[in-house]
């Protein structure tokens, strides 16, 4: 025995060290055990569980953003139809005048001549 040299009283303490020991061990042990199971079984299910949930948001999310591009393709589809509409009936319109002009006298296309004092004047005594 490894105890034989050392006194009685030493010998009784470090035993009952060990079987303190031992007890604190088993306990530990046994507390240990059935929380890592579940916590492990739980870790997996709750992430299952947020993965089915994340999948089935993207789902949706995706249906959502579908439909989104969907209904803009046919605004913008609308908008170009009646755009084009407008423009044909805009081209289909007769064109005529609001206010005809009537021209009594030729169209000139020569500026006259800037007239003097004097001819002015003599164009004026004449009449």
């Amino acid at each position: 025995m490894p105890h034989e040299g050392s006194p009685r009283w030493k010998f009784r303490k470090e035993k009952k060290l060990e079987r303190r020991k031992k007890k604190r061990q088993e306990a530990a042990e046994q507390r240990e055990e059935p929380v890592v199971v579940v916590v492990v079984k739980e870790d997996n299910t709750k992430y299952e569980q947020q993965k089915a949930e994340w999948e089935a948001n993207e789902i949706k999310h995706k249906i959502i953003e579908s439909a989104r591009l969907k209904a803009k393709k046919k605004e913008e589809e609308a908008r170009k139809l009646a755009q084009k509409k407008w423009q044909e009936t805009l081209l289909s319109l007769p064109l005529t005048d609001k206010f005809p002009k009537k021209k009594e006298t030729p169209f000139k296309t020569f500026i006259s001549e800037r007239k003097t004092y004097r001819e002015r004047f003599l164009e004026a005594k004449k009449k």
